[in-house]
C-alpha cells in the first residue's frame, strides 16, 4: 500500500511540474528582443486599400535592445519613393512572435527564427494586407 502511495504521489507531481517544464521548453526566443540584432534586407509587398498595390525593399537595423530604424524604396501604384526613413520599438517574446510600431504609426506583426537570422512579418493596421520576409545582412561590431 505505502508503494501504491509513493507511486501516485510521484505521478502527481510529475503532472503537476510537467507544464512548467514544457513552458521552459517553449522558450524558442530566450533572448528576447536581441534576437534581432544587426542589420537585414527587408522586402513586402501587398496592398493599401483605397491607395493600390504596394512593394518595398530596403535595409532595416534592430539594435538588440528594442530600437530598430529602416530605409526603404517603396512603389506606391507604380510612384516611387526612395529614402524613406522610419524609426520604431519593438517586442520578441519568448515564443519567437514579435511585434514593431513604427514612428509614421504602422504597427506589424513578426515570426522570427529562433537564431534571428529571418523574420516573416505582416502590417496589422486596417485596410492593408502587406506582408514579407527580413534575412539578415550583417550582425553588428560587438
Amino acid at each position: 500500500m505505502r508503494k501504491l502511495f509513493a507511486f501516485c504521489a510521484l505521478v502527481v507531481i510529475t503532472f503537476a511540474l510537467a507544464p512548467q517544464v514544457l513552458n521552459a521548453a517553449d522558450a524558442q526566443c530566450p533572448l528576447g528582443n536581441a534576437t534581432l540584432h544587426g542589420t537585414y534586407v527587408v522586402s513586402g509587398t501587398g496592398t493599401i486599400v483605397g491607395v493600390g498595390l504596394i512593394a518595398a525593399v530596403g535595409e532595416h537595423t534592430w539594435d538588440g535592445h528594442g530600437n530598430t530604424s529602416a530605409s526603404n524604396t517603396i512603389s506606391v501604384n507604380g510612384t516611387i519613393l526612395k529614402g524613406v526613413r522610419v524609426t520604431g520599438t519593438y517586442t520578441v517574446n519568448p515564443d519567437c512572435t514579435a511585434s514593431l510600431v513604427e514612428s509614421d504609426g504602422s504597427h506589424y506583426d513578426f515570426v522570427v527564427a529562433s537564431d534571428g537570422n529571418t523574420a516573416t512579418w505582416i502590417k496589422t493596421d486596417a485596410g492593408a494586407v502587406v506582408t514579407g520576409t527580413e534575412v539578415r545582412l550583417k550582425r553588428p561590431k560587438e
